[in-house]
Formats: C-alpha cells, sequence, structure tokens
C-alpha cells in the first residue's frame, strides 16, 4: 500500500483520524487528538488509504520541547496486517531519533467497552528502547516514554 505524506491535513483528513483516535484509544484520551498537535512544528502526516479513499492507518512525526515525536493509529479491521510495520519502517527512512509515549498496561476502556491493548511489544519488535524512567502518571494516562534511533 501507498503511504501518501502531507504536512496539512484536509478537514475530511482531520475528522477521520480524529474517529480513528476516538475509537481505537482508551475512552479518556477522546477527542484529544488535536491537542496532540498544539505547540508542534514540522509537522509530517503519513497517511494510508484504503480502498474507498477512507485512513486506514495513520502516524505523524513532529518536533515538540526540542525532540521529534511520533504516533501512529491502524484501523482495528486493519490491524495485524503490517500497515502499523510499514509506518514505523517509513519513519526509520524519514527519521534519525524519534520518541513516542506508549500506554504499558491494558486497564483503560475504549469507547466501545473493549480493554485497550498495549501496543509497548510492537514497538519493543521494532527495535524501540523503553525509557522507564520517563512517564506520565496522571488520571488520563498512564504511559511509558519509547525511543528509536536509527
Amino acid at each position: 500500500m501507498e503511504i501518501i505524506q502531507t504536512k496539512r491535513l484536509t478537514t475530511l483528513q482531520f475528522q477521520q483520524i480524529n474517529q480513528l483516535w476516538n475509537d481505537e484509544y482508551p475512552v479518556n484520551l477522546k477527542d484529544r487528538f488535536g491537542i496532540l498537535l498544539d505547540g508542534a512544528e514540522n509537522v509530517h502526516h503519513y497517511l494510508i488509504e484504503g480502498e474507498h479513499k477512507d485512513i486506514v492507518a495513520w502516524a505523524v512525526a513532529f518536533e515538540k520541547d526540542k525532540e521529534v515525536r511520533f504516533s501512529i493509529i491502524v484501523h482495528p479491521q486493519q490491524q495485524g496486517k503490517g500497515l502499523g510495520t510499514l509506518l514505523i519502517n517509513r519513519l526509520k527512512e524519514d527519521l534519525t531519533d524519534f520518541y513516542g509515549w506508549v500506554i504499558d498496561h491494558n486497564n483503560d476502556k475504549k469507547e466501545n467497552g473493549e480493554h485497550y491493548k498495549s501496543p509497548l511489544a510492537f514497538y519493543v519488535k521494532h527495535g524501540f528502547e523503553i525509557l522507564r524512567d520517563s512517564r506520565i502518571d496522571n488520571e488520563m494516562l498512564k504511559a511509558v516514554k519509547i525511543r528509536r534511533r536509527t
């Protein structure tokens, strides 16, 4: 599948990614997609579209607090098909040192009532280092920072 790269999302693309975000992340992160990029610079979106031009996988890389960060979401019906790996590999090609925050437990619930499954093992499999001393631990989010150096 082809990865489309863009610096700016259309309104429809933003809405589709926000819906993916709300469907896939824990309910306590609902509608926080737009906040992710507040104050970010050098934003690059990576989109994979389905056959009906709907976004089935998305990644973003951006600069914030003097470091390059990323986020990825893959539609649940597209998980296990290599799209996350495709996006990670593209990020590895484009970036040398990048960070992300990963929920490292399975305690949170998604909007549909299912438990959110931590993707930490996926990132470790792809060569990310877990920075155990860097954590977010509040009512909204409990996550550990990860880093990938290429």
